[in-house]
Parts: structure tokens; sequence; C-alpha cells
């Protein structure tokens, strides 16, 4: 990208206009509710590439595919990414891009401050720290009430796991923390 960044933007082009032309027919013939897209482009505490970076050889394809996507009446644009997103956020705005998961805790993510400092031009899903989960008991209880009564009353939000449920946490733990979530959102 340091090197030959004309070579990456054709790489980058060619990717985005496969895309835009694989996707054309299915949305002339199928109304989506939802679209995702996965790029996974953090670490624990950064991006793996700069913003700057990411709005040289990324934002051209969202912009791209972005519109094509609402203007098939598609309402919902996701983007799942793993590591830290906060830097990213505001590039995927700009995009149109209006929902992201998983919002990974243990990456320094946090929801709420997300919320202060976008609004609701960003919708999440996740946000809800697993290991606060395998933890269980007033650890995941704390963990709820931290992210769950401030992010419902604000909404665009679908409270879950900050990534799949991962195999430490404990059956027991998963069904207590499914009571909790109904009881907090109104599900009970």
């Amino acid at each position: 990208m340091v090197d030959d960044p004309e070579f990456v933007e054709e790489m980058a082009e060619f990717w985005t206009n496969f895309v835009l032309e694989t996707m054309r027919p299915i949305l002339q013939r199928v109304r989506l509710d939802s679209v995702g897209m996965s790029e996974d482009m953090a670490y624990k505490s950064f991006s793996m590439i700069s913003p700057a970076m990411v709005r040289r050889f990324l934002k051209p394809a969202y912009d791209a595919w972005v519109p094509e996507i609402r203007k098939s009446g598609c309402p919902i644009i996701d983007m799942d990414s793993d590591g830290f997103i906060g830097e990213l956020i505001p590039i995927w705005i700009e995009s149109g891009i209006n929902v992201c998961d998983p919002i990974e805790v243990a990456a320094g993510n946090d929801i709420n401050e997300f919320r202060a400092r976008f609004g609701n031009r960003m919708a999440y899903k996740g946000g809800i720290d697993k290991r606060a989960i395998a933890a269980g008991g007033e650890t995941m209880r704390g963990e709820l009430e931290r992210v769950v009564p401030p992010m419902l009353k604000t909404g665009g939000f679908i409270p879950g796991c900050d990534h799949g449920v991962p195999h430490d946490i404990s059956w027991p733990n998963f069904i207590e923390y499914a009571r909790l979530l109904a009881q907090m959102t109104g599900w009970l």
C-alpha cells in the first residue's frame, strides 16, 4: 500500500467493480432487508491500515456499493469488523453504512461512547462483553446494566455478545445472560 499504491488502487477498483456487477442482478430480483459487509479491518487498538488509507483504498468501494444497495430498497447496510473500530465508524457513516457489529469490548470499543460521539447515525449489534458473560454473576449483570438500558433508550441497538459465543461461556451462564437480557428488554 505504501510501496505501490497505484497497484493497490487497481486491485481495489477491480474488486469494487466485480462485486458491483455480481450484486446488481441479485438486487434487481430480490428485495433484501439487510446487506452485510465483513471487513475485519482492525486490531485490538487500531485499524489495520490508517484511516487515510481506508479512505483512499476502501471508501471508493463503499461509495459505489451503498447507493446501489439503497436504490434496491434495502434499508440496512451492516459492517462487521472485529478490533477497535472507533476510527473507522466515521468513514462508514460518510459512505452510508448504518449498522456495525460486533463492537468488541476487549478491543477498547465502548458502545455507549460511540452512541455519544456518533448519535443515531450508526446503529449497533452486539457490544456486550463476552468475558463478562463467561464470568457470570454480578460481573455479567453489571455489564448488561452498563450497556442495555442506555442503548435501548436511544434505539438503533440489537443487544448481543460482542463476538461469537466462545467456548468458555458455560451453558448456565448463557441461560442467565438470556434471561437477564429478556428482562431488561421487556421480552419477559
